[in-house]
């Protein structure tokens, strides 16, 4: 399913790995191991990615997505999933894992490994993001079969910022009504924000196969996008 490549160091190892669905693909939570660093076995969580449960993807960056502790915390080598998925409450995901920590570090090499149960924490949604800085960018999706009549975003909007979006046919033509120009700015940092346009905040897509959403964001940061 999953194995080392050239984006990894030469001594990581795959561990452990469990799967969850999350909206409408997988994610996943990975240990990854490591002995160069220290020279002793050194755990630390990692994320994938499927769209079917059975393809799955890892970030090329490789970045923990639950990092070590330092050398004085109780996480400082060793971090394993709970095997459960998150748990969402009150618009942030909640992450149980447990930790440990080599019992060499406290002068005790033969000792055993104490274990602990943490928790980290993040935003909905907030496992990657499309950004903007004061240089406004777009970004226009695939064309899209859907049922609904409202597009919502998670996004966070800082100072200054903002969020807009448009309909464009499959061919990349603005769909009359559902234009940038048009559109209403979402400036506030939110995790289910209405798009709107000056005329209507729903839409009906005039029977068109596909769509296109185009989205134009300055200052913003966005983390996923739906209609219904």
């Amino acid at each position: 399913m999953m194995y080392p490549d050239r984006y990894d160091p030469a001594d990581r190892h795959i561990y452990a790995h469990v799967g969850f669905n999350y909206e409408s693909m997988w994610l996943g939570i990975i240990q990854t191991m490591r002995v160069a660093v220290t020279g002793w076995k050194q755990m630390d969580l990692q994320l994938s990615y499927s769209r079917d449960g059975r393809h799955w993807s890892r970030p090329h960056e490789r970045q923990a997505f639950i990092p070590l502790g330092d050398g004085d915390s109780w996480e400082a080598d060793y971090s394993g999933t709970a095997f459960t998925p998150p748990v969402l409450l009150d618009e942030k995901l909640f992450f149980y894992y447990f930790g440990s920590r080599n019992p060499a570090r406290d002068d005790d090499p033969g000792g055993h490994w104490p274990a602990y149960v943490g928790v980290a924490t993040l935003r909905q949604d907030g496992f990657a993001s499309l950004n903007a800085d004061d240089t406004p960018g777009t970004i226009i999706t695939r064309p899209l079969q859907f049922q609904g009549t409202q597009l919502f975003v998670n996004a966070d909007v800082v100072s200054d910022g903002w969020v807009k979006a448009a309909l464009l046919t499959r061919d990349g033509e603005p769909l009359a009504e559902y234009t940038l120009d048009e559109a209403v700015l979402l400036e506030n940092d939110t995790t289910a924000g209405a798009m709107a346009w000056e005329t209507t905040a729903e839409f009906d897509p005039t029977g068109a196969e596909h769509v296109r959403v185009q989205f134009e964001l300055k200052n913003a940061k966005l983390y996923s996008f739906w209609i219904e």
